[in-house]
């Protein structure tokens, strides 16, 4: 049940700065088709995630590709989405 992204990753930003595997699925802080979002909000969760924990190789159910890597490194600061009510 995790709803507020920043405070979920700044723990394990803190905790874990080494994590190299997460799945947020059926979180509320993921976006997704059945809460009301797109592929558009989820790629800017994806960017921002990688941003916060950059040696993930998986997030969520897909690998972390080097073009996502390098996207999130350049604008992943600016994709915090918008807290899940």
């Amino acid at each position: 049940c995790i709803a507020d992204l920043k405070e979920f990753l700044d723990g394990l930003a803190e905790s874990f700065p080494a994590l190299t595997y997460l799945s947020m699925l059926k979180n509320p802080a993921c976006p997704n088709y059945f809460t009301g979002k797109d592929a558009d909000d989820y790629q800017r969760y994806r960017l921002y995630v990688l941003h916060r924990l950059p040696r993930l190789h998986f997030l969520d159910s897909s690998a972390v590709t080097d073009a996502e890597r390098k996207e999130a490194a350049r604008v992943g600061h600016l994709m915090l989405p918008a807290k899940a009510v």
